[in-house]
């Protein structure tokens, strides 16, 4: 039969003329880009005007979400801090009374968040603590009241100078410093309703004077229940002189400009205004008034804003002055639970418009260069797309069997459809069927093995690794989503490729910044704990060489914590009907899991189960950490740090591993003299590690108060 013949049709006395794929190709695809170029023209033509304010709200809109974005990178980091540092504190990890110990979290803390001017803690007896940020130094002030009379004892250091201490003993009346007097612990004791217990979300002030340094901020504070019982609050400053140096450098457009006010329309975050270049300028205008402050600009846009104002949803206008027209957005944001405040962004119609006429000529340009490429490529995917149907018609079997490799494109017409269609059909049924099912690895061996797509599972004894990634949240926000999403995709083929690289491992899902593996399942492991451990091992040390190359490119690195279990867990299908995931389920997930979330706790990145660290054979290393009863378990685990291969690890890291060992056993053993003496040692050996540091506080507070008979050592987390 010749090429350009079509087969005759079942009951056709003759066969229907046919027509190359080419050809239709290129007559379809030229009327329907005419068609739609033609129409994209006439639109603009037609709607150019119309689209003027509509554009304008667009772009003034796009402009409004990068300043709210950048916004809430300045004060959300804040109050995140502020929670982590009440967790520090309710686990014991963190003191009042120890001052060394809390300036070791703070001071690191507000060198990396310079919007944070200063901490501040104080309890319901008076006593206070203070971290301040000046500019050449640190200062800390202890207040007591009640212990010696009023005292304030003094301490302040930097990097080019000693460090001074310094007591004051029942100072003046109008020197004399209260914590219970002041807005930021108030605002925490004012939210709590008679007879009931604190609350224990985040209060904002109202902006005020701050203490010691006589600056405007605004302060957000919690109420803590620290370790021993006792009620604190903790509050973080803000200074509106830094909130006004980044409104001022917030780039919103060319001429435009953005600044917040608060609930009363007083400025809090100052514009980056000319008239408002130098110190005397900004110190007069914060908590001004926008029509207030004599720049006829932002009187006449004041007077327009003051109209508005009540409003609590995003509000958009426009306003005139000095012969000018101006966009304005302004949207609310509420802090903590009490307090909003309102951003605004100015942008001149000028700078709009431009872009709006550039958007025309490159929108007339795209058209008439799509057009050009449009009908090449109609020419070009005629050719190309004709030869690979009658492979993918004779592949359609191995496709349907998940091989995907191997299609050969040939030259074909429009016959070959129906063999294509058929063939398709049996793909469709196939991929329909086991689509549900990730990873491929997954898909292939449960079709060898005959099971179909259906929930259930079954018993077997697997290693589960949870990880995440530290600090996603403040990295994701550094990076544009396009570059995260990159970074992200790098990080995750690195440990893709080290889990399932030895055909071990299969990772069964990703969540976000972290993953889910299993050994063990599918695939039958005897060692599954030893290839598990060792893929762990594995990958932290391809990240650590993968860090140096991501700063090298201005990529952050991706810190992970991971957490392993071994155990019996039920693996199969979990879903529904219509979706199904492979996975793992049973106390041995969850515990991996909680395991991943404890690592920040301990500063560790590797934690697995007393079965994982048995199972693991020889030639590991690992830190006894802790004993814990995690949430959603009654009995206790002891957790264990991973800390390497025996040829990767230090005699340094033995002995700091077997010095905190013995400081735990005498901690459990209820000696806690001789535990503190020797964790104050390993402090002073590694002052920023955390279950050095925790362990500290705990077993100075047993100190301080034996716990009662039936205290067993454990630690007790009920966070997830």
């Amino acid at each position: 039969m010749a090429d350009g013949e079509a087969s005759p049709e079942p009951g056709s006395s003759a066969p229907r003329r046919s027509i190359t794929i080419r050809r239709s190709l290129i007559r379809n695809l030229c009327l329907l880009i005419i068609v739609l170029t033609g129409a994209i023209l006439l639109t603009t033509v037609i709607t150019a005007e119309r689209i003027r304010s509509s554009m304008s709200e667009a772009l003034i809109e796009r402009a409004m979400g990068q300043v709210e974005a950048d916004v809430a990178g300045f004060l959300m980091p804040v109050e995140r801090s502020l929670l982590l540092s009440r967790d520090l504190l309710e686990n014991g990890v963190l003191d009042i009374d120890a001052g060394d110990g809390l300036n070791r979290v703070f001071v690191p803390m507000i060198e990396n968040l310079p919007q944070i001017s200063a901490v501040n803690i104080g309890d319901a007896e008076g006593r206070g603590f203070l971290l301040l940020r000046l500019p050449d130094r640190w200062r800390n002030r202890q207040v007591w009241t009640e212990r010696w009379g009023h005292r304030l004892e003094f301490r302040e250091w930097s990097d080019d100078a000693p460090e001074t201490r310094w007591t004051v003993d029942d100072p003046p009346e109008d020197e004399r410093y209260d914590p219970r007097t002041r807005d930021w612990y108030q605002v925490v004791e004012a939210a709590r309703a008679p007879g009931e217990a604190a609350p224990d979300q985040i209060y904002w002030t109202r902006p005020y004077r701050f203490f010691t340094t006589g600056q405007l901020g605004v302060t957000a504070a919690v109420h803590v229940t620290d370790a021993s019982g006792r009620e604190l609050v903790l509050a973080f400053d803000v200074l509106l002189s830094d909130l006004t140096e980044f409104t001022q450098r917030l780039e919103v457009s060319e001429n435009g400009f953005g600044f917040v006010v608060d609930a009363d329309a007083r400025l809090l975050g100052l514009p980056g205004l000319a008239q408002l270049g130098n110190d005397a300028a900004r110190e007069r205008a914060l908590l001004q008034r926008p029509g207030e402050i004599g720049i006829e600009l932002l009187r006449d846009g004041g007077r327009a804003l003051a109209e508005r104002f009540p409003e609590r949803l995003p509000t958009l206008f426009s306003f005139e002055s000095e012969g000018k027209t101006f966009w304005v957005q302004t949207r609310t944001v509420e802090l903590g639970a009490n307090q909003s405040i309102r951003m605004v962004v100015a942008v001149p119609e000028r700078d709009l418009v431009g872009a709006i006429t550039q958007q025309r000529f490159f929108l007339l340009g795209a058209a008439l260069l799509g057009f050009a490429v449009a009908v090449a490529m109609a020419f070009w995917l005629a050719r190309r797309y004709g030869v690979p149907l009658a492979a993918l018609a004779r592949n359609s079997q191995r496709i349907g069997a998940l091989e995907l490799g191997g299609i050969a494109p040939v030259q074909t017409r429009l016959r070959e459809l129906q063999q294509l269609a058929t063939e398709q059909e049996r793909m469709r049924v196939t991929l329909d069927s086991f689509s549900r099912y990730v990873p491929m690895e997954i898909v292939r061996e449960l079709m060898a093995r005959g099971e179909a797509a259906r929930i259930g599972g079954e018993r077997r004894s697997v290693t589960a690794l949870f990880t995440d990634v530290r600090s996603f949240t403040s990295i994701a926000e550094r990076l544009a989503p396009e570059a995260l999403t990159a970074h992200m995709a790098e990080y995750f083929e690195e440990l893709l490729g080290i889990i399932q690289g030895d055909g071990f491992g299969t990772v069964t899902q990703l969540n976000g910044d972290g993953l889910i593996a299993l050994w063990g399942a599918p695939i039958d492991d005897a060692a599954h704990a030893q290839h598990a451990t060792q893929a762990v091992l594995r990958c932290r040390n391809r990240l650590g060489e993968l860090a140096a190359l991501w700063q090298a490119r201005g990529l952050p690195e991706l810190p992970t914590r991971f957490g392993l279990a071994s155990g019996p867990a039920v693996i199969g299908n979990v879903g529904a009907r219509s979706r199904l995931v492979y996975t793992g389920m049973g106390d041995t997930m969850n515990l991996a899991s909680r395991l991943e979330g404890l690592g920040r706790f301990y500063g560790v990145s590797a934690l697995a189960s007393r079965a994982t660290r048995d199972a693991a054979g020889p030639g590991v290393v690992w830190r006894r950490v802790d004993s814990v009863r995690v949430k959603g378990k009654q009995q206790p685990v002891e957790i264990f740090e991973l800390l390497g291969n025996e040829s990767e690890v230090s005699d340094s890291q033995r002995e700091f591993a077997a010095a905190y060992e013995a400081a735990l056993e005498a901690y459990t053993a209820g000696e806690f003299r001789a535990a503190v003496a020797a964790l104050e040692s390993l402090c002073e050996l590694r002052p920023d590690d955390l279950s050095v540091q925790r362990l500290l506080g705990l077993a100075r507070q047993s100190e301080l108060h034996p716990p009662g008979p039936d205290w067993d050592g454990i630690s007790e987390f009920e966070v997830k």
